[in-house]
């Protein structure tokens, strides 16, 4: 279980606070999570707060203990790319072999051929589509019990999405636990669980997606009402005042 536990990591900006102002919530094993919201919500900050890449306040505990007591069991992967420019495909995996037990060469080589790319191809000089891939096939490769994904499909064409996520599902076991923050809500909506919708800095609404389905609603609309955004709000640009 994941317990999330007044998590805070702010920062001053033209004299406000911004930033994640508080989470809290729990994720049972197995469920797979949506955290959602606009550009700067602070969507990237609490996952980056719960790996421990960011120092923050609160508490974030994967089955009672901190990312840091447990990184083997924690696959944070993101869309921006963790991968070292200058390495091949194959030497990058090699290197992370190297640095964690849990690394699964070969199946590292399986993804990399389901996404078209060459164990000789030099990182650096791949696309910004390209090295996402990579970036996702280390994540997967390492075989976590718990995976945070931070705009995994960044880059990617549609197709390339929905080929990943059914790829996923069944490379699942149904054990593991995810949760990731992404702007392609109807690529994901029937592969979430639950969604998390973070706005201005604080969760503005947590939902079963099943919960939402039922009552005739979709991610997109749910996420336009817990943001406050109208959709006719263009409607005034233009017009005469009075």
């Amino acid at each position: 279980m994941i317990e999330v536990k007044n998590l805070r990591k702010t920062y001053r900006k033209h004299g406000a606070e911004v930033g994640l102002l508080g989470a809290d919530f729990t994720v049972p094993d197995g469920q797979i999570v949506g955290i959602l919201g606009e550009n700067g919500a602070g969507k990237t900050t609490l996952l980056r707060s719960m790996a421990g890449l960011l120092p923050a306040k609160g508490e974030a505990l994967f089955d009672g203990k901190p990312a840091s007591a447990q990184y083997e069991r924690i696959s944070y992967i993101t869309g921006e790319g963790s991968y070292y420019p200058t390495l091949t495909a194959a030497e990058y995996g090699a290197l992370l072999a190297d640095l964690n037990p849990s690394f699964d060469e070969v199946r590292y080589k399986e993804f990399l051929d389901f996404f078209s790319l060459s164990g000789k191809d030099v990182i650096g000089h791949l696309s910004t589509g390209q090295k996402a891939r990579v970036e996702l096939a280390a994540g997967f490769a390492k075989r976590a019990v718990y995976y945070l994904m931070d705009e995994p499909f960044l880059g990617k064409d549609p197709f390339t999405r929905k080929d990943f996520i059914k790829l996923m599902s069944g490379t699942l076991h149904g054990g593991e636990t995810i949760l990731l923050t992404t702007h392609y809500l109807e690529d994901v909506e029937h592969f979430l669980d639950r969604a998390i919708i973070v706005h201005e800095g604080r969760i503005a609404e947590d939902v079963m997606v099943d919960e939402l389905h039922e009552a005739g609603d979709t991610l997109l609309t749910r996420m336009a009402k817990a943001c406050g955004w109208d959709p006719q709000h263009y409607l005034q640009f233009g017009q005469p005042n009075g």
